[in-house]
């Protein structure tokens, strides 16, 4: 089910001054939060050098100290680039809308956005575009090359629709990834299945996980529509239903607030970081609340 047209002109927004200056702020704030935001960035092995009083004993490489008949201790420096993946999710619930975008469009627009601060701050942007089958993906890398390249992949409408295979994706992001990184996963989070909280709790464990829940208003409640209204499966169009849209209203809600309260609670609970935004929100002004809120969350 591929929308034919789809309303995203993103590479001319680099060019746009109130964009670029916007951008920059969020670059600043990234730039100065990862250390916070991160369980730190990393250490990787650098050399060996000759062992002196007061070092720890426990960096002695016993087994170079017994090649070379020198105490040798092993050094290592901070990872200086953060590598950060986007897993973003577009599926049929994705091209619902009630406001003047759809949700993809919206995701799909904040997606950009914080990628390409992201690069302004020097740091690396990879990503996997996902329905039923892996749309396209791409090596966390440095420079704008990346960004014209996902550019094209947001804009392409043939790109969007299809049934939701989260654990293919997820599957998916396990092989790529053998490096430290932040994963971003951008969906509505609807109709998941069975046994997707264990991927939230292994990359908790292997990464730094940010989930960002896209949903529009008439996913949390049903349209003042009358008192009958046809109402249909998403992921099977034929299975179709006449209700009392006044007389479910109520219990429709709330099983919706249960809902994104568990997801929420999932992601909590794994200590990965949990955003929920709607359509009709400014993506910038978003990110930027968000991130300088959950900095000061970790270093208070």
């Amino acid at each position: 089910m591929a929308i034919k047209q789809l309303e995203l002109n993103l590479i001319p927004q680099l060019r746009k001054q109130a964009v670029a200056a916007k951008r920059r702020v969020l670059s600043r704030v990234l730039e100065g939060s990862w250390t916070a935001l991160l369980k730190g960035r990393g250490m990787e092995f650098a050399g060996f050098r000759q062992y002196t009083y007061g070092d720890d004993a426990s960096r002695i490489d016993w087994n170079a100290t017994l090649r070379t008949k020198e105490v040798l201790v092993r050094e290592f420096e901070e990872y200086k680039t953060v590598n950060v993946f986007f897993v973003l999710d577009l599926s049929d619930s994705m091209l619902f809308t009630s406001q003047a975008k759809l949700k993809c469009e919206f995701a799909a627009e904040l997606m950009f956005n914080l990628s390409t601060a992201i690069v302004d701050a020097g740091d690396s942007v990879g990503y996997v575009l996902f329905s039923d089958r892996i749309i396209a993906k791409r090596f966390p890398s440095l420079g704008r090359d990346v960004i014209y390249r996902l550019a094209q992949d947001l804009s392409d409408g043939r790109n969007y629709g299809g049934k939701r295979e989260f654990k293919l994706a997820m599957r998916l992001v396990n092989s790529l990834l053998h490096q430290r990184s932040l994963i971003i996963i951008i969906s509505d989070f609807i109709d998941l299945p069975e046994g997707w909280e264990r991927y939230i709790k292994m990359f908790s464990m292997q990464y730094d996980l940010i989930g960002i829940m896209v949903r529009d208003p008439h996913d949390s409640q049903l349209p003042d529509l009358g008192l009958q209204m046809e109402v249909q499966d998403p992921s099977n169009p034929q299975e179709r239903l006449l209700i009392d849209a006044k007389q479910y209203a109520a219990a429709y809600a709330a099983e919706v607030e249960r809902e994104e309260r568990y997801v929420r609670e999932v992601f909590e609970k794994a200590k990965a970081g949990f955003l929920r935004v709607e359509p009709g929100q400014e993506t910038f002004d978003i990110l930027i609340q968000y991130f300088r809120r959950r900095t000061s969350q970790v270093k208070s």
